[in-house]
């Protein structure tokens, strides 16, 4: 809808761009370390190299993902996070709406408490009890990050379904848009459809490498 104001859109598009983030790691990581042969390939090729992407790519879908589940306000600070999208609305305008993502974020909250702990445990601050060996390591599994990206996923496109309209984010009849700078902020700020977020194309991802490897390997 046209009366999406454009900080909304803003906080919008860095939701949608840090989700669309955490997948491509995601992929990376599984294309690149579920495999005991490739992984052995890796070590082969760049022992060092191939073991701090894995601990940097953990690390930062851990820390991404928490970030989008962080609340509109960390004391005097504001957060980019569903939260703060959820409190922009206008909820005389979206009740619905607004009752809709609020369930989902408290959906998410429910599956998120190891994620949340590994964050605050080892990767946004490293516990010096976990450091010592005196408290254990904290965990987390592929399956319950996929579980709560899903349902990152379902609170935007819930988002996108209600406010999204394609006729409305642009209207190319406008002279008011024909000059190539507004056209480009139109484009920049526009609500998306809803989308699979989970199974995006990308250009290239961790498979690209690694045929890169295989083929390198093959000529030695």
């Amino acid at each position: 809808m046209s009366d999406i104001p454009n900080p909304t859109r803003e906080l919008y598009q860095s939701l949608r761009s840090e989700l669309i983030g955490i997948h491509y790691r995601l992929r990376v990581l599984r294309q690149l370390f579920t495999s005991q042969e490739t992984v052995d390939l890796l070590n082969k090729t760049a022992y060092r190299f191939f073991n701090t992407l894995r601990n940097d790519l953990l690390d930062t879908i851990v820390l991404m993902t928490n970030h989008l589940l962080d609340p509109a306000k960390t004391k005097k600070y504001s957060n980019a996070s569903l939260q703060q999208l959820i409190d922009a609305l206008d909820s005389t305008a979206y009740p619905g709406l607004v009752a809709n993502l609020e369930d989902i974020r408290e959906k998410i909250k429910s599956k998120s408490s190891r994620i949340e702990n590994c964050r605050m445990k080892w990767g946004a601050h490293r516990d010096f009890d976990v450091l010592l060996g005196q408290a254990s390591m904290p965990k987390t599994s592929l399956i319950e990050i996929d579980e709560v990206l899903g349902l990152i996923g379902e609170f935007l496109n819930e988002f996108e379904r209600i406010c999204q309209n394609l006729r409305e984010e642009i209207n190319l009849y406008d002279k008011s848009v024909f000059e190539v700078k507004e056209i480009a902020e139109n484009e920049r700020l526009k609500i998306n459809p809803p989308i699979d977020y989970e199974n995006m194309a990308f250009q290239d991802d961790g498979r690209t490498i690694l045929d890169l490897i295989i083929r390198a390997s093959s000529l030695q």
